[in-house]
């Protein structure tokens, strides 16, 4: 968004979590509790301290509203990490933000299935069961036509 580059282009999930870290820093002890693996907690504890880089030193021409979300938006603990709905509406964004076309989901999105592990056929037929649900829930919002 800022460089039209990746800004942690990492080769695997362990290099990319170094390039995260490399630039929001080494996550404190409360921001590590929020973390459920057991595993992964306790590598991020073996790192070396990283202080955090500050984002005008990255992007030194970037408008302070576009940092300042961005900040909001790469915080390390998501209880503090800033919501959708406030995201919208901030102020690096307010000239395409329109309080009154702001659709929200009917439940939150749940990570409990992995779909990598899925076998192909299995995740094909999720696909298929969510466009159809997709075009159920459409037809019902949309007012049938007269001819």
């Amino acid at each position: 968004m800022l460089s039209n580059r990746p800004l942690f282009p990492g080769k695997h999930y362990l290099d990319q979590l170094n390039h995260i870290l490399g630039i929001l820093g080494s996550p404190c002890q409360e921001d590590l509790e929020c973390i459920i693996n057991e595993k992964a907690r306790s590598y991020l504890q073996s790192l070396p301290y990283k202080p955090k880089v500050p984002w005008t030193k990255l992007y030194s021409n970037a408008d302070a509203k576009a940092l300042d979300l961005l900040d909001k938006m790469l915080t390390f603990n998501p209880h503090k990490r800033i919501t959708v709905e406030d995201a919208l509406a901030h102020p690096y964004l307010e000239q395409y933000y329109d309080p009154a076309d702001e659709p929200v989901a009917e439940e939150p999105f749940k990570f409990e299935m992995e779909l990598d592990d899925l076998p192909k056929e299995k995740l094909k037929e999720l696909i298929f069961e969510e466009t159809v649900l997709f075009k159920q829930r459409l037809a019902a919002e949309t007012p049938m036509q007269q001819n």
